[in-house]
């Protein structure tokens, strides 16, 4: 959520060099909250494997959301599976 946060702060599109960087951006991609370009790794001349620049292009709609309202999706409760799962289980006997 930091990221998010700092990805709020500064002017879009940016881009993030940081491998580690670039891991966290794929995770907040993947949770639907920012839309980035990540070119994919390569193998650099020296035979070392080499990540390029993500670029940032936008927080998207639900990014903003999750920023608004401070919750991360994962942070909200489930609705009441384990009840569903123990009447499921309950009308089987």
């Amino acid at each position: 959520m930091a990221l998010l946060r700092k990805l709020a702060s500064v002017r879009l599109p940016c881009t993030e060099a940081d491998p580690a960087m670039v891991d966290r951006l794929r995770v907040l991609e993947a949770a639907g909250h920012i839309r980035v370009l990540i070119p994919p790794v390569h193998v650099d001349r020296d035979h070392c494997m080499r990540q390029p620049p993500a670029t940032v292009l936008e927080i998207t709609p639900q990014g903003r959301r999750v920023l608004s309202t401070g919750t991360i999706e994962e942070e909200t409760p489930l609705p009441a599976m384990h009840r569903r799962h123990a009447l499921t289980a309950r009308s089987g006997d």
